[in-house]
Formats: C-alpha cells, structure tokens, sequence
C-alpha cells in the first residue's frame, strides 16, 4: 500500500504570492493595513498561512518594501541592458502604468515610517544609493552630484503621480522628464 504523496510547496513561490498581496493592501490602504489577519483574509487563507512564510509583522514590512524596490530596479536595469539609455531608463522607473503606480504607492508608504525607523531608513537610503550609482553609470561624464539631482527629478514627477487624484498621465509624466533631464544634461 502506499501512503499520501507529499505536497510539494514552492516555499519562494508561496512567500512571493504573499509579499503581493501585501503590497496591494499597502498601496491601497498605507502601511497601517498591513497585519498578518488582513493579509490573510485578502489571500484567503489563516494567519498561521502568513506566519509560515514571514516570521514576523516586520519581517513582512520588509519584504514588501523590497520587492517594490526591486521591481523599479528590475525595469530600469533591463531597459539600460537593452540600450535604452538614460531617458529610456528613467521612464522605466516611473508609475506610467498601474503596476508601477503600486510600487511607487508602497515605496511613498514606507517612506513615512522609515522617518522614525532606523533599519527602514537604511534600507531606504540603499535603494536611493543604489539608484544615484545606476544613473552615474548611465551619464555621459559620471559626476555623483548631477547623478543625486537626475534621481532627485525622477523620484519628485514620481510623488506627483502618486499624489495626483487621477496621477499625472504617461505622456505627461515622459515630457516631465525629458524636459526636466534636458536642463540638468545641459
């Protein structure tokens, strides 16, 4: 006779799923939403479900902030990658579409708590770092201070897409940019 096969779950996978649907409920209900019970009931499952995969609230936080960064990284590499260059990079990392609108929704969310929040505010000032580096790389002469001003331009018509009721339109967003990186280059 033989007994029940084992269920094979993809621990990454699962965490992933979870992760998410944690960034949906931050990005449509700040980081205050956040809990282990809502992030359960939204995926339809038990507390014990979440606790599997994320040992605590804080763990979960952590998760979720950096899997939007990630993903803002992700696309800006792949573009740079594929010789999109500066501009095209740029236009990357902003929230032209509703997935990228989620993303810069969880990453302003977190900002407010990484003010009081040590480690956030670390991790915070990582991705910011890591951020100015990307552009260096992508600059015709790499200087650090315009590189810190090009992330500054990027990361401000990114809040007013955040914060716009209906969120400043792709094409708006793109002349922004453009506009705004044609000053700085020159």
């Amino acid at each position: 006779m033989i007994g029940p096969v084992p269920i094979h779950v993809d621990r990454d996978a699962q965490r992933q799923h979870v992760t998410d649907i944690a960034m949906r409920l931050v990005a449509d209900h700040g980081v205050s939403a956040l809990t282990f019970r809502r992030v359960a009931d939204a995926a339809g499952s038990s507390t014990a479900i979440v606790s599997t995969y994320f040992s605590d609230k804080r763990d979960l936080l952590l998760s979720t902030l950096r899997a939007a960064a990630t993903r803002t990284s992700v696309r800006f590499d792949a573009t740079a990658a594929a010789g999109g260059g500066l501009l095209k990079s740029l236009e990357a990392w902003l929230p032209l579409d509703p997935e990228r609108l989620t993303d810069w929704r969880v990453i302003v969310a977190f900002w407010g708590v990484a003010v009081t929040d040590p480690e956030l505010a670390q991790v915070q000032d990582g991705h910011v770092s890591r951020a100015r580096a990307r552009v260096n790389t992508l600059l015709p002469h790499p200087d650090d201070a315009l590189a810190g001003q090009v992330v500054a331009l990027t990361l401000g018509i990114a809040l007013q897409a955040v914060f716009a009721p209906s969120g400043p339109a792709a094409r708006a967003q793109r002349t922004q940019l453009a506009n705004g990186l044609t000053r700085l280059l020159d």
